[in-house]
């Protein structure tokens, strides 16, 4: 055998798979490029061939045709895409390795199915959030106003717990226009259980652009809170307000109070929805549970998988927060959670897709394969 730096040269024919830049992707054309690769090599449009995609799988069976960069073939275990930006080589099959038309009964499927569902970067949440802004920015406060949501947010922190319910709700009456003021108050550390409590004004059904602020005070609490447990208590404020002096004063009691924190900014962001939260809060969960050491102060796989699913709530209804896009975007970042061998990753990713899909799609236990087949065709019918 011989080889070089790019591609394998073996007993039969191969043909490089031209790379996006060669084959210009973009172009009418980019569609019909590897029916004339397969042209190439010898192939007819019913023949066994393989592929080598850029994981170093090799993946045989009859090329059922090419469409909207996706690559088809029937294999033995049933019909497989492959983009084609995935491609490295194609080759007509040896006729030796053919496969079997059926496996025997006795022949497992084999486990290391192509990934048909591959992990996808998660976009950045700050700049969708941001972009959405832009498009529909918000009205800002009057004088007036302004002056009356600093005067409300200053007398929070010392305020009775029936008060603070009557500030929340006088801030919740300004809409987005009180979100800056309530991400600024608060900045100390010692400040930030009152920042957290106040948080409590944004967690309203359909309010999808708080996640920007959620996921900047849920850092804060996650700090906070490793900070609790390595090192020892800051020193006090030269004055304690009531409620400070209430506070836990154990080191056990101190890292469950920054704990209960950090639930509660997941709390409020599940309740407010919405696909930016969506995103927030799946890329915690998806740490939290494939963490190597499990942190009982936090975990609790069917207390989050509730909170992901109800992110999503409203996905399906005329008013929403999620557009069709939204819908494809969320879904793609999960549907490889399903096909991992991780329980509490396949719990979290189900309780979305249980609201965002649209109906007709297959059984939760169908093959990847099935369910690849389903989703090309139904994201396209959702986004028109």
């Amino acid at each position: 055998m011989r080889t070089n730096s790019k591609y394998e040269y073996r007993n039969t024919k191969v043909v490089p798979f031209p790379r996006p830049a060669e084959r210009g992707e973009g172009s009418a054309a980019a569609g019909f490029l590897l029916l004339i690769v397969l042209m190439l090599a010898g192939a007819v449009s019913a023949a066994e061939i393989q592929i080598k995609t850029v994981d170093g799988q090799t993946i045989q069976g009859e090329h059922l045709g090419t469409q909207n960069g996706v690559v088809k073939l029937r294999t033995a275990y049933g019909v497989i895409s492959i983009p084609e930006k995935n491609v490295v080589t194609v080759s007509m099959a040896p006729a030796s390795d053919k496969p079997k038309s059926k496996p025997a009964p006795e022949e497992p499927v084999s486990p290391a199915a192509p990934q048909t569902f591959p992990l996808v970067k998660p976009p950045n949440m700050q700049s969708l959030v941001a972009k959405r802004l832009a498009e529909k920015p918000v009205q800002e406060p009057d004088k007036r106003d302004r002056q009356e949501l600093h005067r409300a947010i200053r007398n929070f922190a010392d305020s009775s717990d029936s008060s603070r319910q009557k500030i929340i709700k006088q801030l919740q009456g300004y809409g987005p226009g009180a979100y800056e003021y309530i991400n600024a108050a608060y900045a100390e550390p010692f400040e930030f259980d009152d920042k957290v409590d106040l948080l409590r004004t944004l967690a309203v059904p359909g309010r999808a652009l708080t996640a920007a602020i959620f996921a900047g005070t849920h850092e804060q609490a996650v700090r906070l809170m490793d900070r609790t447990a390595t090192e020892p208590p800051a020193a006090p404020p030269d004055y304690l307000s009531k409620r400070e002096r209430e506070r836990p004063q154990g080191k056990s009691e101190q890292l469950k109070a920054a704990a209960a924190n950090v639930l509660k900014v997941e709390e409020y962001a599940s309740t407010a929805g919405g696909p930016y939260n969506s995103l927030f809060l799946l890329e915690i969960y998806k740490k939290r549970y494939t963490a190597e050491q499990v942190d009982p102060l936090l975990n609790n796989i069917s207390r989050d998988s509730t909170r992901l699913g109800a992110t999503g709530a409203d996905a399906g209804r005329a008013k929403s927060s999620w557009t069709a896009e939204d819908r494809v975007l969320l879904a793609e970042q999960v549907f490889p959670l399903v096909f991992r061998d991780n329980e509490d990753l396949k719990s979290l990713a189900t309780a979305l897709l249980k609201k965002i899909l649209p109906s007709g799609h297959p059984q939760w236990d169908a093959s990847q394969a099935e369910w690849a087949e389903w989703w090309e065709s139904a994201k396209d019918k959702l986004v028109k």
